[in-house]
């Protein structure tokens, strides 16, 4: 029985041990490679908010967003990410019809804090420079973006006892594989648009989702593209860095979830979404309405 004891032990050590290395592995990776400043741990009562930002006429993008993140701070919150996007792949029905520019994530102690943030004349002359800004609030919890890295973990231990096949390198998807004309024409323009961004999105692309879900049919297909997409997530190693509850802030737009998902670089998305692999799983993809925005890391070069 002690020998059994120990023997427990230490497995269960090991276990610890490999979630621990997993959770530190994705940290590092949001730190150093994606330049996102989310704190590991943080107060249930903390309260985060997207913002997406077009440039004005004269505007110069750096300039503005560093602006915009100066003038965030100014008022109590922290910024925790900012991106230039890259191409604008979905545009939600629920706004406006613009070519957003750049994103940024802060994070306020409370909702009333960023309340009184939004309040204040410096953040107010910020947004007011741009030609359009939308901001929505994102509920984050802190023990589902925990279980996230671990989640992946689980998933690439079935892959590997199960010997499933490996989803990457990817076999380009060609006319041949029953593609409409028309989707390789979009799909052309997205990947022209990703690989303009190769200064910033070397390493790291991060996709804003804003998701509204559809019925229970679409869920359920939904959910079948999620299963496929996470264990390619798994298998390579990135994945979604923010989950949260959507919160209206402005207008009367009527979001479900926020998402944000961390991908290595511009290149390996221009060639996932050319993969046959994606292009047999995002039929699947059917959502009730969403905004999904590819971005760059502009954190650390603000």
């Amino acid at each position: 029985m002690p020998a059994l004891t120990f023997t427990l032990s230490i497995l269960l050590g090991i276990v610890l041990l490999t979630i621990a290395a997993q959770e530190f592995r994705y940290l590092r990776t949001r730190r150093n490679v994606v330049g996102d400043r989310q704190p590991l741990l943080h107060s249930p009562q903390v309260f985060h908010v997207a913002t997406i930002l077009q440039l004005a006429p004269g505007q110069e993008l750096l300039g503005a967003v560093r602006g915009f993140v100066g003038a965030t701070e100014r008022a109590g919150g922290t910024v925790v990410y900012a991106g230039k996007v890259a191409v604008n792949a979905m545009a939600s029905s629920q706004l406006p019809d613009v070519d957003w520019e750049a994103f940024v994530l802060a994070q306020f102690p409370t909702r009333a804090a960023y309340d009184a943030a939004a309040a204040s004349p410096d953040l107010q002359k910020s947004r007011a420079g741009f030609a359009h800004s939308y901001a929505l609030g994102m509920q984050r919890s802190r023990w589902l973006n925990l279980a996230v890295p671990i989640i992946l973990l689980a998933i690439r231990v079935r892959d590997v006892v199960t010997r499933h096949p490996a989803r990457y390198p990817f076999r380009p998807a060609t006319a041949p594989d029953g593609i409409p004309t028309a989707m390789l024409e979009r799909r052309a323009r997205l990947v022209e648009g990703l690989l303009a961004n190769r200064e910033y999105g070397e390493q790291a692309l991060v996709v804003l989702n804003f998701v509204k879900n559809g019925t229970p049919e679409q869920r359920a297909a939904n959910a079948g593209y999620g299963a496929e997409m996470f264990g390619l997530m798994a298998e390579m190693g990135n994945g979604p860095m923010h989950i949260g509850r959507a919160v209206t802030l402005e207008g009367d737009a009527d979001f479900d979830q926020v998402i944000i998902v961390y991908y290595p670089g511009v290149a390996y998305f221009a060639e996932l979404v050319q993969s046959a692999f994606f292009t047999g799983i995002v039929g699947g993809k059917q959502l009730g309405d969403t905004l999904s925005s590819p971005t760059v890391p502009l954190l650390p070069h603000l």
